[in-house]
């Protein structure tokens, strides 16, 4: 009897253990059929919002599900994707309107922007074009201006020359101007001869050291160059009568020169003073002084006491003379002379 009912006992407690497992397998069964059906549902896209029901949690937009029954979770369903899909076209809209205003915005800044670069830019473009203009401009304002005075040089310069050429003809076909012409040269001549001929009270000899190196080659000239003999010479002092003896040197004691008188002057001293262009094969009887000082011509000096004897002939300028005397230096002037000259032929 007692084995009987604990085996009664046994079997009721395995049956009620089997019927319990079995709730618990439905339950649970219900539970994932509930959460499959929600998690079922579409998805739904308003205004690209994607929104996912499911049970038991929250969705996107916070509002709680039901997991109490398939009616109660649509509806929960159905009003969460309403107020979704309000909200997401809402939103959507917003968004839309958003879009096109920040897009005309955009277009509009970006016109405006466009618009005021391009005008900067043209502007920009027209003031660089004005002062390229006005560059161009004053380079070649100043590049005519340059032209126009260079034919204006050039104008005077050929008027000038056509001038220079008129008067040269004018000359050659009109010898009173040719005579006219020779005769200012020959003033102007003689002028400056007068001025080289005068010996200043008080001027100034040259250096001692040029006086030296003339004395040099004054040396070498007496010792190379033979003295004339004969009737037309002198003997005993040939300087007697210079005033200035003692500054004469002498190269040779009896010399002949030939060639035209240039200027003539009587001297302070008494002196008849003038210049001699002398004759090519005379050339050995000036010096360096003679070329800088006296425009190259030989110096010849007739003292007063041989002014009035026989032979001796007071030339003019112009005369062609053949001319005896001794062939000295006048040291403090460094150049060559004939002096005294003691007799003068008019040739």
């Amino acid at each position: 009897m007692v084995q009987n009912k604990i085996k009664m006992n046994i079997g009721d407690l395995i049956l009620v253990t089997v019927l319990s497992v079995i709730l618990v397998i439905m339950y649970s069964a219900e539970n994932n059929l509930s959460q499959f059906s929600a998690s079922a549902l579409p998805a739904y896209d308003k205004g690209k919002y994607f929104v996912n029901i499911q049970g038991d949690s929250e969705n996107e937009l916070g509002a709680p599900t039901s997991s109490l029954g398939q009616n109660s979770t649509t509806g929960s369903t159905n009003q969460t994707v309403s107020g979704l899909t309000d909200e997401g076209t809402t939103n959507g809209a917003m968004s839309n309107d958003t879009g096109e205003k920040n897009s005309a915005q955009g277009l509009t800044n970006s016109l405006d922007e466009g618009t005021t670069n391009g005008a900067m830019s043209n502007d920009t473009g027209e003031e660089n074009l004005n002062q390229t203009s006005e560059s161009s401009s004053s380079s070649s304002a100043e590049s005519q201006s340059s032209q126009n005075a260079n034919q204006s040089v050039e104008s005077q310069n050929q008027l000038q020359a056509n001038q220079s050429t008129e008067i040269q003809n004018q000359i050659q076909n009109n010898p009173q101007i040719k005579i006219n012409n020779t005769q200012t040269n020959n003033i102007q001549l003689q002028q400056r001869l007068d001025s080289l001929i005068i010996e200043r009270e008080g001027e100034k000899p040259i250096p001692l050291e040029e006086q030296k190196r003339i004395e040099t080659r004054d040396v070498i000239v007496i010792k190379e160059h033979k003295p004339l003999t004969g009737p037309n010479c002198r003997t005993g002092n040939v300087l007697s009568g210079a005033s200035n003896e003692k500054d004469l040197r002498v190269l040779s004691e009896c010399q002949d020169v030939i060639g035209v008188v240039k200027h003539t002057k009587k001297m302070d001293d008494g002196d008849y003073k003038f210049f001699l262009d002398v004759d090519k094969k005379y050339d050995f009887l000036l010096n360096d002084k003679n070329r800088e000082k006296t425009d190259g011509f030989l110096v010849v000096e007739i003292v007063p006491k041989d002014q009035d004897i026989a032979g001796v002939y007071l030339p003019k300028s112009g005369d062609q003379v053949h001319v005896w005397g001794a062939w000295v230096t006048d040291k403090p002037k460094g150049w060559h002379e004939i002096h005294p000259a003691w007799k003068v032929a008019n040739e």
